[in-house]
């Protein structure tokens, strides 16, 4: 329990990607912004509602190209 509230307080106070300002005290940002903990490090890194959606893009963007390249696999191996 311990680690984990310290890891609230090592919330860093900017976005990890675009450097964005993280206010603590706002409840809209504290709500809207996202917070991934490595298990490698247990450091959380902080991101800002657009570096979030940003990233999924390209990663959903990423997915699609690699389905469509299986795809494409399987049916010249037909």
């Amino acid at each position: 329990m311990n680690k984990k509230l310290s890891m609230i307080t090592d919330i860093p106070d900017a976005c990890l990607a675009c450097d964005e300002p993280f206010d603590k005290t706002s409840e809209e940002q504290v709500k809207s912004w996202f917070v991934v903990v490595r298990k490698e490090t247990g450091k959380p890194n902080l991101y800002c509602p657009g570096c979030w959606a940003m990233a999924n893009e390209i990663i959903e963007d990423f997915r699609n190209k690699k389905l469509e390249e299986l795809q494409e696999k399987q049916q010249n191996d037909s």
